[in-house]
């Protein structure tokens, strides 16, 4: 059990650049009989203790919600064995509850058909290629999350 003391109380003062040496307690009890012996600053000591503490502090707070979702599942399920629940309605309480957003994926094809003029300075007419033009094309859903891909661009000689 830990106890708070003032800086009066201390028979040594606190400094928190002292070296400790301790003995390390392993994860698991395999070799007891060859203990091992560190030596830290006290704030190294002090920052690994805050660390812990965060850690087990967040580890509580994500036991305890977890505890509370499986209430909330344990309540559900048996209102869901009604007849009158359909599987879709399920889904989307699941899907809330977890704040999940079930996607499906559709593979889309398309033509893109686009004209245009380029000026070629009239000294660079003759050496003039139009398979040596780059063209950039940008595909972009604005309504949805899209990986579109440009696999092919032609261009048609006109002139």
């Amino acid at each position: 059990m830990s106890e708070i003391m003032t800086q009066e109380q201390l028979t040594v003062s606190y400094n928190p650049n002292l070296l400790v040496t301790y003995k390390y307690v392993p994860e698991t009890y395999a070799a007891p009989e060859s203990p091992t012996f560190m030596t830290d600053k006290v704030t190294e000591i002090e920052w690994q203790l805050h660390k812990s503490r965060e850690y087990a502090a967040r580890s509580s707070a994500l036991a305890a919600e977890r505890r509370s979702d499986i209430e909330w599942l344990e309540e559900q399920i048996v209102e869901w064995y009604d007849p009158n629940y359909t599987k879709e309605e399920v889904l989307q309480a699941l899907a809330e509850k977890f704040a999940l957003n079930p996607t499906k994926e559709f593979e889309v094809q398309g033509t893109v058909s686009f004209s245009g003029t380029i000026n070629v300075p009239l000294s660079e007419i003759a050496d003039f290629d139009l398979s040596n033009v780059t063209i950039d094309v940008d595909l972009n859903s604005y309504e949805y999350d899209a990986d579109l891909n440009v696999d092919e661009v032609s261009l048609e000689d006109h002139y």
